[in-house]
């Protein structure tokens, strides 16, 4: 296929101002087409970077101050978890528990206390899934020195035990010394039971 000739007498008889104008004509649609098909893809290209580059500086510096603190954060969580531990050991097994009330219960006996009530409530286990707690409603008569020794003998137990919901009653004078009648709830606090995904489901 033979490419068309260009009459070069006719572009001879053009004036030169023509000449000049469709030069620049010419010069000004290849300027044009070159920057719609290449100049304008690459803006888009490089304002798309420039976002990208955005984004990544601000992940940087946030991930930069993170790791400022990183440190301090984990030496804060071994604390929390030591003492999670100590106040963990302080919570017996239900077992144990039981068998600490009814030790309780003989010391009151001992110290003088006369037990009208010990009543074991619901046991309620906390939201937290820590700790179980195992109330007891107890009702006593004896003297309020009694009663005040029985209570810290309570608080001096490495276990964690509840006195809450105290009430006494009007003294009244039975075999030469005063006697109250104390109300009360003592709470024990226990260890959750151990889960055992083993165990059949409790119907």
């Amino acid at each position: 296929m033979e490419l068309p000739k260009i009459n070069l007498d006719v572009l001879r008889t053009v004036p030169v101002a023509q000449k000049i104008l469709l030069l620049v004509l010419i010069v000004a649609g290849i300027g044009a087409g070159f920057y719609y098909l290449v100049v304008a893809d690459k803006n888009v290209m490089i304002a798309n970077l420039q976002t990208d580059i955005g984004k990544l500086d601000t992940e940087i510096q946030t991930t930069s101050i993170k790791v400022q603190h990183l440190d301090e954060l984990i030496a804060a969580n071994k604390q929390l978890e030591i003492e999670l531990a100590k106040k963990k050991e302080r919570l017996p097994p239900e077992e144990e528990a039981i068998m600490l009330l009814k030790q309780l219960s003989d010391m009151a006996v001992r110290l003088g206390l006369d037990i009208k009530l010990w009543k074991p409530g619901t046991q309620v286990p906390d939201p937290s899934k820590l700790f179980v707690k195992m109330p007891v409603n107890i009702e006593a008569a004896g003297g309020y020195h009694t009663a005040a020794l029985f209570f810290d003998q309570i608080n001096r137990l490495p276990r964690i035990m509840n006195v809450s919901d105290l009430r006494m009653g009007s003294s009244r004078i039975e075999q030469d010394r005063v006697v109250i009648q104390t109300a009360f709830e003592l709470t024990a606090f226990v260890a959750p039971p151990e889960s055992n995904p083993t165990a059949p489901a409790a119907k």
